[in-house]
């Protein structure tokens, strides 16, 4: 997506409902499906996160309780763990067409919209650019 097609700020609308509830588990449902994952997976993901014998959230330091419940998380770190899991992919190629100047200009939600890199990348500040390297070198 070139920055021409994409909105420079989001949209906010009034909401007269309650907070959490059937509207979050509405939400997370569709963030599910335009991230190309299968609701019944994400629920099965969400119902390990923050449980003792499963995962922190992957966007605070919730504690994982001792007793825990099966909703034991928040809808923005729902959403970050469907972020997560997104079947989205950046590679190479889409660093080759933009600068880091460039991209700097894009907001979160728009770079979040590309997916998760494919190789690992490193900064060349002679190109403005991130460059692929490979894992070996990715680690030292």
């Amino acid at each position: 997506m070139e920055r021409s097609e994409q909105q420079s700020l989001p949209v906010v609308e009034p909401y007269d409902s309650p907070t959490g509830g059937w509207g979050s588990v509405k939400s997370l449902a569709e963030k599910s499906i335009a991230e190309g994952l299968a609701v019944s997976t994400i629920w099965n993901t969400l119902f390990k996160q923050n449980k003792p014998d499963g995962f922190a959230c992957v966007s605070c330091s919730w504690a994982k309780p001792a007793d825990s419940h099966a909703f034991e998380f928040c809808e923005n770190g729902a959403k970050a763990t469907i972020w997560e899991q997104t079947k989205k992919r950046t590679d190479r190629d889409f660093f080759s067409r933009h600068r880091v100047t460039e991209l700097l200009d894009w907001t979160d939600h728009d770079l979040e919209k590309h997916g998760r890199l494919t190789t690992p990348m490193r900064y060349d500040a002679s190109l403005d650019q991130y460059v692929p390297v490979t894992w070996d070198s990715a680690f030292r």
